[in-house]
């Protein structure tokens, strides 16, 4: 009886400061993209994105003046195709000040199967397919689900933050009070 006690101490104490030590490694990670203040994705179309990091939110330089919706998806996540119609419409009926930029949370995919997908869904938002695109998921506050969307005013400010599948509704509410 004895024995159990003290296997189980000893397992709970270890596994106790086995958590404790991912978590500073995980703190660590925090402070370094805490520090990065200016970034850059490039979308399919090979152009740059440069992406500012303010108090509370981003700014997108090429869109200045405009909400922006980040999405982050993957081509094999139902949900996130499932979506892609109702996106389509949201920036075809706001095109004049808001845009959506969708990044792939997928490595090492090619680019020309990125195109592939976007010409079956007949996408007509920007998508991002660069290896800095899992660094700007953590930037952003980490996505732990897909699809996650983020919406941003025309300042750069987030405006409220989506995990799944959302309402078309809830979020052309959410739209019109970004665009103003």
């Amino acid at each position: 009886m004895q024995f159990k006690k003290i296997a189980f101490l000893t397992f709970f104490i270890t596994i106790f400061f086995a958590a404790c030590g991912t978590d500073n490694s995980k703190n660590d990670k925090n402070t370094n993209i805490e520090e990065i203040k200016n970034f850059k994705l490039t979308t399919t179309e090979a152009q740059t994105l440069n992406i500012t990091r303010i108090e509370n939110g981003f700014v997108f330089e090429e869109y200045k003046g405009k909400a922006v919706l980040v999405n982050f998806f993957a081509t094999w996540c139902q949900p996130c195709i499932v979506e892609i119609p109702y996106l389509v419409h949201l920036k075809e009926k706001y095109k004049n000040d808001f845009e959506i930029v969708s990044v792939l949370l997928e490595d090492n995919k090619r680019n020309d199967k990125v195109k592939d997908f976007i010409s079956e869904y007949n996408i007509n938002y920007v998508v991002t397919n660069s290896r800095q695109n899992l660094t700007f998921s953590d930037i952003v506050g980490g996505v732990e689900a897909i699809p996650t969307m983020f919406l941003y005013n025309k300042e750069g400010e987030i405006i409220q933050k989506y995990v799944g599948i959302v309402p078309i509704e809830m979020m052309e509410i959410d739209i019109k009070k970004a665009i103003k």
